[in-house]
């Protein structure tokens, strides 16, 4: 782990539960993940996808600089873990997730919109649609997966 201060949630120290709290985000992720691909409305299972990236994102967040977020747009969450991976010289690191974001811009804001719109507003998606956020969602996953890999092992 990069850096980590003592957080308290619920009462609890996240510094004694680190690991399950990461383990239960990364669960939780990929539970929203499965969710999404098994979804009869396409409405839900894009609202599943943006889950499994958020938490994903969170989980990664924590595990490597100790960091609880609350925020919930995807393109913010990966934009603080590219200036947490500037920050610690991890700047290949930090050029790939600028350039997945790049990569997905649509998408990841298809994803950010059916946090709030799949669920209260006029939006509706497509299979397609959904099928594109759960790519950019197992693409994610497979790229936090090798940044967490890297910086450990670095």
């Amino acid at each position: 782990m990069i850096g980590k201060d003592l957080i308290k949630i619920n009462g609890h120290a996240l510094s004694d539960l680190s690991g399950e709290y990461v383990a239960k985000l990364k669960r939780r992720a990929l539970s929203f993940l499965k969710e999404a691909e098994d979804a009869v409305d396409p409405d839900l299972a894009a609202f599943f996808a943006e889950q499994s990236m958020q938490l994903h994102l969170k989980a990664v967040l924590y595990e490597l600089f100790g960091e609880v977020v609350r925020g919930h747009r995807l393109r913010a969450l990966l934009g603080l873990l590219s200036r947490g991976l500037e920050r610690n010289s991890y700047s290949e690191l930090a050029v790939k997730v600028r350039g997945f974001v790049d990569q997905h811009r649509g998408k990841l804001i298809l994803a950010e919109e059916a946090y709030i719109g799949g669920r209260y507003g006029d939006l509706s998606y497509s299979r397609d649609d959904v099928g594109s956020l759960i790519n950019v969602a197992r693409d994610l996953k497979i790229l936090l997966d090798e940044v967490v890999k890297d910086v450990k092992l670095g």
